[in-house]
């Protein structure tokens, strides 16, 4: 039997996706819905065969679709409209499954068609000779349902793991056809026979407001009306889209005639609509605008209008719509002591809180480590709270600790808020007002999150305020994707100064000028009120292994970025050694370890009865480290068993541990630290900090020279005023820092 995909029969390797665009061919006989599905499944199954048979792909940290389909090595192949097609099929393909929604034949030829153009640029990338063929809707199956009669059934095949399993492992083993790929893609111009047919794409993106509004959870004809007509300012008028609360009152209105032609007579008209509908009902609704597959928002109070990624949903119309009816700048609560306590952290507070009132989009906080920037955020958060600015926070930690920790410290500072943390349990999520995570989960929790009626729970606009608990060079390629996604305004916190080097290029992503942030407390003033204290440095690198062949002011934007990972849960997987081979002889070997050991013992900072005080020696890895604890235990067993601790994500009972090395008195005393008591870890009492690795994040340096700075009242009844740091691998040199 002929079909529209027997082009895919020339590649064995297209077996398995041959199969599923066949049969979401051969759908349309029984079932609508149930080839929207399967032309959703053929889509993934064609991207993840790309990333594992073309070593041109760089495979994404995470594996989640979103992940890989927004890949920028994959995105900027495409042809121009492939993103659209490909964007539609995966978003009906949900709808269909989460909510049930019916589909018509026509929506499902639509389907077909682009998953047809598709599938034909994959096979031109990797097949030289490759003629196109055009979609032929004679071949197509007659009979067929619109109507979804087993909605459990197609969730089920929705939801079906893809074969193959993990896409790293098959990567390796088709290490060398996957090189020959890429370099046949590159032969073929990238597969540019192949181009997205006009009238296709206009239809896609036609149909897509619709698709796109279901998942948001409107429903057609309930509470989402297309050409509505309504009486206002003397006049009948119909209105493209119109959004309505369970009341009908309306929410929103969308121009997508009048705005195909320009953004200005889109605007123009919506705003006709606006007023013919506060007249008749009281309320003013939000406008938007949607033009060639993008979506707009039109800000009122400052008449701007913001690009936004699709529909939000009524439950954020609605509290945003309440927040502009009760919203108070005037309003100024008192900031509890609890909370923030420190005059700067005061300040900071309501610095925020004065820019997001008068409409700043973006805002971005200097601080040195040590000074509370979770107080600080806390307070904002409460403050703009109690004004009624917000209602919503979402909370970005580039490490799962550090998104542990912000969320015990928020429990303890705003009790009363409901929170979820979604590395835990995420049975309250609906109902929760702030949301901790990382970048790469909550991109998997906008796609995977759900509402009772199946709609997605984090539409564009479910949050109003992002934080971004460290702002360094890798957010750019970690975070882009959810603050294209999420309307919302950012606050973003970096523990470095202004004048670091790569900071430019932060401030003009804040649209800052260069050196200007929202607020600035420096390390000088931190250090001069008290609040933090200084260091004395030792540097005891071996010249001529260690000499480093760059420093982080030379490194090129794509090798900054990378030494930025570093700070993140990526890190592991992106960083990489700018420096000698050597180094990993220098920090491995038994006499070096050896003496680092007694050096330390020697020269390390003590407490007032003359015993070595709280240290952390920052290792390399896991080996490493536990190298370091057995050498120490073999040389010096007098200290007892406890006295030397190795700490890394594997160590048994890793959170007691910590909170024994808190505690001045408890033992250990040495913690070897493999990336977790590096940043977000607080113990004024720490006396020593050990850097016996190479570190490339400057922001990652600052976080874990920030463990020793705090200022300590009673160290064994003697005021901490300054801690000691041994570098073994020429870090101060790196960083051009000259203590």
């Amino acid at each position: 039997m002929a079909s529209n995909f027997d082009f895919l029969l020339a590649q064995k390797d297209y077996k398995i996706i041959k199969k599923t665009a066949m049969e979401a061919e051969q759908s349309l006989k029984t079932s609508y819905p149930k080839s929207v599905i399967l032309a959703e499944r053929a889509v993934k199954l064609a991207v993840r065969w790309m990333f594992t048979h073309d070593a041109g792909l760089a495979l994404p940290y995470r594996e989640a679709i979103a992940r890989l389909i927004h890949e920028p090595t994959l995105k900027k192949l495409r042809p121009e409209g492939l993103d659209s097609l490909v964007t539609y099929i995966l978003h009906l393909g949900n709808i269909v499954a989460y909510r049930g929604m019916t589909v018509s034949r026509e929506e499902a030829v639509l389907a077909l068609r682009a998953l047809h153009c598709s599938l034909s640029w994959m096979a031109a990338c990797y097949e030289e000779g490759f003629s196109p063929r055009p979609f032929d809707e004679d071949l197509l199956p007659t009979g067929g349902k619109e109507a979804n009669p087993e909605p459990l059934n197609l969730l089920a095949l929705y939801k079906e793991p893809l074969d193959g399993g993990a896409l790293l492992p098959q990567r390796k083993k088709n290490r060398e056809t996957a090189k020959a790929l890429a370099e046949t893609r590159e032969k073929t111009g990238n597969g540019s026979i192949v181009t997205v047919p006009p009238d296709l794409l206009a239809e896609c993106r036609s149909r897509y407001i619709m698709v796109d509004s279901a998942q948001t959870g409107w429903t057609l004809g309930k509470d989402l009306f297309v050409n509505k007509e309504v009486v206002g300012m003397g006049k009948k008028t119909s209105v493209d889209l119109l959004f309505t609360d369970a009341e009908q009152k309306p929410l929103a209105v969308m121009a997508v005639e009048t705005a195909a032609q320009t953004l200005e007579d889109g605007l123009a008209r919506a705003k006709e609509w606006a007023a013919a509908l506060e007249e008749q009902h009281g309320v003013r609704p939000f406008i938007f605008l949607q033009r060639e597959g993008e979506y707009w928002f039109f800000d009122e109070a400052r008449d701007k209008l913001r690009s936004v990624y699709g529909c939000f949903s009524c439950a954020d119309l609605a509290r945003r719509m309440e927040f502009r009816r009760r919203h108070d700048p005037e309003a100024h609560p008192e900031l509890s002591d609890d909370i923030a306590n420190r005059p700067y952290q005061q300040e900071a507070v309501w610095r925020i809180c004065e820019d997001v009132h008068r409409g700043v989009r973006r805002l971005l906080v200097s601080t040195p480590p040590g000074t509370g920037k979770t107080r600080m955020a806390a307070g904002a958060i409460d403050a703009l709270f109690y004004q009624k600015a917000i209602g919503k926070v979402l909370y970005l930690a580039d490490r799962e600790e550090l998104v542990h920790q912000a969320y015990e410290k928020f429990r303890m500072l705003l009790p009363d808020v409901p929170f979820v943390n979604l590395l835990g349990d995420v049975r309250e999520e609906e109902k929760a007002d702030i949301v901790f995570t990382t970048a790469t989960i909550m991109m998997d929790a906008v796609n995977e999150s759900r509402t009772e009626t199946g709609a997605r729970l984090y539409a564009p606009a479910h949050f109003d305020l992002v934080v971004i608990d460290e702002s360094h060079p890798s957010i750019y390629e970690d975070h882009i994707m959810l603050l294209n996604y999420f309307d919302a305004t950012l606050l973003a916190f970096s523990s470095l100064p202004p004048t670091a080097p790569g900071e430019d290029a932060t401030y003009r992503f804040y649209d800052l000028a260069p050196g200007k942030p929202t607020f600035c407390y420096t390390l000088d003033e931190a250090c001069r009120d008290g609040w933090l204290v200084d260091f004395t440095l030792r540097d005891e690198a071996h010249e001529e292994i260690m000499k480093p062949h760059l420093r982080y002011a030379e490194l090129t934007d794509a090798q900054r970025r990378i030494a930025e990972m570093e700070y993140s849960d990526t890190g592991a997987i992106t960083s990489k050694d700018f420096d000698v081979p050597a180094v990993n002889n220098w920090l491995f070997s038994e006499e070096k370890i050896q003496a680092m050991l007694e050096d330390l013992l020697q020269h390390g900072k003590k407490t007032r009865d003359g015993k070595l005080g709280k240290t952390i020696i920052f290792a390399k890895n896991s080996l490493q480290a536990k190298a370091i604890a057995f050498i120490f235990q073999r040389l010096h067993p007098e200290y007892g068993p406890d006295f030397i601790r190795a700490l890394d994500v594997r160590t048994p009972g890793l959170a007691e541990a910590i909170r024994a090395f808190s505690q001045p008195e408890s033992q250990p005393t040495i913690a070897i630290s493999v990336d977790i008591l590096d940043t977000g870890f607080d113990m004024p009492s720490v006396l020593n900090l050990v850097f016996f690795r190479k570190v490339h994040s400057l922001s990652k340096f600052s976080q874990m020279l920030g463990r020793g700075r705090r200022f300590c009242r009673d160290v064994d009844g003697e005021a901490k005023d300054k801690f000691l740091v041994i570098d073994y691998c020429k870090n101060f040199a790196f960083f051009d820092m000259e203590k």
